[in-house]
């Protein structure tokens, strides 16, 4: 009987034929993975342009509010490189805007569209945080009480029995407090009075409720090399760390006291920029020739006026009347080279709906010419206010004198603020700060800005 010949040739083939199973499972799993990965670098680069889609829908609806100075666009779809948006702009009121966008990319391919939605609130630029602001000094006389902050570029002096429920600079000059007066926050000074070396001086019975500071504009406190100025003398008292160049002196009482240790002034602050702009305004502004004709118009309208007017002309003797006029809505009010007189009766509300008073005024009195806190007087005065000015809660006013005095007197009682080149404040005025105030159109580096920026869901 013949034996067959063992051979391993099945074995062979077997083993090629796994070999190339193999292989070709792996060059499956090397092309899903790089299909896998590949997708997700798409899907990744589709998120990414979703975004931008949807921004591009936000800087097209920015660009027709500013085209159209405000006007609030019908709903917008467009596309660009990276993709589709559509958005849509809501009016929140005072030239303020919700801009809602969303934006696809990556088509209609399934698995590789990416959609985001982005959500942009802009307004006008925030501007007024103090309830006083001056280009230079601050003055308060006889039973006067501010609720916010007060800043003086120059000195501030808070007279007998008045109350500041807020903190207080004079970011080049010195604090005088009176017997009986307060403070209830923080008090900084940046310089000193020349004729005694203060630069904080507080009566018996004054009062500061926070940290007190008398720094120096000078590098180094180099003005007064031996401390022998910037002297804190206190005849009342002061709650937190008292902190001076120079030494304290007086009966009274403060806080942690730091003498001889140089600290640096605030610098002085610039008044916000006003710039007039019809486009701004929806309705347009009514456009006055003369006080004069501004307050013919008065005559026949004044009992429920709102919008923008602007008056031209004007002079020390020809101010803009705004005695007796009743606000039906928000109200600004122009003067281009005239005072400002509120000073028989002040301006009064012909319903209760919330409301927005500006009063702005260029006037700048002659060289020389003094506005004193008589008030009313607007020969003087960029504003003059006098006599029981008191236009209800419901409406937060604004004062606005960048070239001239703010001066009030007797019973002016407002919310909002005052911003001058000069503010005097005499016989029981009550101001409180009012944030209502802070964001006004056309004031401010720009006309809009991002207030916030959100990726919504």
């Amino acid at each position: 009987m013949r034996t067959r010949r063992h051979t391993e040739d099945g074995f062979a083939m077997m083993t090629a034929v796994m070999v190339i199973m193999i292989s070709a499972a792996l060059a499956l799993v090397v092309i899903n993975t790089g299909q896998h990965a590949q997708q997700t670098a798409r899907r990744g680069r589709n998120w990414d342009t979703a975004l931008q889609s949807a921004d591009g829908g936000i800087q097209r609806a920015v660009a027709y509010l500013q085209s159209t100075g405000g006007g609030v666009p019908p709903a917008l779809s467009g596309a660009t490189d990276a993709g589709v948006y559509t958005t849509v702009v809501t009016y929140l009121g005072r030239n303020r805007y919700q801009i809602d966008s969303t934006g696809t990319s990556g088509g209609t391919v399934k698995g590789l569209t990416a959609t985001r939605k982005i959500r942009e609130i802009i307004g006008p630029p925030r501007s007024f945080r103090d309830a006083v602001f001056s280009l230079t000094d601050v003055s308060t006389k006889n039973n006067n009480y501010v609720v916010g902050d007060v800043w003086a570029n120059g000195s501030v002096s808070v007279y007998q029995n008045d109350t500041i429920e807020g903190s207080a600079v004079a970011a080049t000059g010195w604090l005088s407090m009176s017997n009986n007066s307060t403070i209830t926050e923080d008090a900084v000074t940046g310089g000193y009075d020349a004729s005694s070396g203060d630069s904080m001086l507080l009566g018996n019975g004054a009062h500061i409720g926070g940290k007190a500071t008398a720094s120096s504009t000078a590098p180094d406190c180099s003005d007064d090399p031996s401390g022998s100025r910037y002297v804190i003398d206190v005849g009342g008292s002061i709650s937190g760390t008292t902190t001076t160049w120079g030494t304290k002196i007086g009966g009274g009482s403060t806080g942690s006291l730091r003498t001889h240790v140089c600290t640096n002034a605030p610098p002085a602050e610039a008044i916000p920029t006003f710039t007039y702009n019809a486009a701004n305004y929806n309705p347009a502004p009514i456009v006055f020739a003369s006080p004069a004709d501004f307050t013919s118009w008065v005559s026949t309208h004044g009992a429920s006026i709102s919008g923008t007017f602007y008056v031209n002309g004007g002079d020390a003797t020809h101010a803009v009347d705004v005695n007796g006029l009743s606000l039906a809505g928000d109200t600004t009010i122009i003067a281009a080279a005239a005072p400002i007189d509120a000073s028989g009766g002040g301006i009064g509300v012909a319903n209760d709906s919330d409301k927005l008073l500006v009063l702005v005024s260029y006037y700048q009195p002659d060289v020389g010419a003094t506005c004193t806190n008589n008030g009313g007087n607007p020969g003087d005065c960029a504003i003059g206010i006098k006599n029981n000015f008191q236009v209800n809660d419901r409406t937060a006013t604004l004062l606005y004198a960048p070239n001239g005095p703010v001066s009030f007197k007797n019973n002016a009682d407002f919310v909002g603020a005052v911003y001058a080149k000069n503010v005097a404040l005499k016989n029981n005025m009550n101001l409180t700060y009012d944030s209502r105030v802070d964001q006004i159109i056309g004031f401010g580096p720009v006309t809009l800005q991002s207030e916030s920026w959100v990726e919504t869901t």
